[in-house]
């Protein structure tokens, strides 16, 4: 993505971000718990966001979409985009849990570690959007009102999904 920011940008800004609205205090066994599943979730979103740069276009696919085949092209890009939150942000959670679960962790506790990623995984995918939605449609050359909106659907939808997964967590 050359100059544009990365995953990586978005999830130190994230956590530099948690930490600064007072993310709780750990002992030492905790704090070195908490980087084992930070380092494990950081690596399972590399290998996301590898998988997402390979994808060359995520536009809709299934035939019962027909309604949605008359989108824009950018629009249908950020359809795409939704699905594959759709499926990824639940999957991140799904091996929080894991890890939690792995390393005999309760879940709230570290629970800023997965809002990191996660929104970090979020901002990822709208950069996506508005960086490659773009080569979808060649007759527009940025971001105009009608793709600020449907980038603010796609944003409010993917926060939607982080929240509902986040709610889910347990103690």
């Amino acid at each position: 993505m050359g100059e544009q920011a990365t995953i990586v940008d978005f999830l130190s800004a994230s956590l530099r971000g948690l930490e600064a609205s007072g993310r709780p205090l750990l002992s030492p066994r905790q704090q070195d718990v908490a980087n084992d599943i930070a380092a494990a979730l950081d690596r399972e979103l590399e290998t996301m966001v590898s998988g997402l740069e390979a994808v060359a276009s995520c536009q809709q696919e299934d035939e019962e979409d027909a309604a949605e085949e008359e989108l824009p092209p950018f629009a249908a890009f950020c359809v795409g985009l939704k699905r594959i939150g759709g499926t990824l942000i639940p999957h991140l959670f799904e091996e929080f849990n894991a890890l939690c679960a792995k390393h005999g962790a309760p879940v709230r506790p570290f629970g800023w570690i997965i809002r990191a990623r996660a929104d970090a995984f979020v901002a990822y995918l709208l950069q996506v959007a508005q960086v490659h939605g773009l080569a979808f449609d060649d007759s527009i050359e940025r971001v105009g009102k009608n793709e600020q909106i449907v980038l603010a659907h796609l944003g409010a939808d993917l926060r939607m999904l982080m929240q509902r997964e986040l709610d889910k967590l347990d103690g």
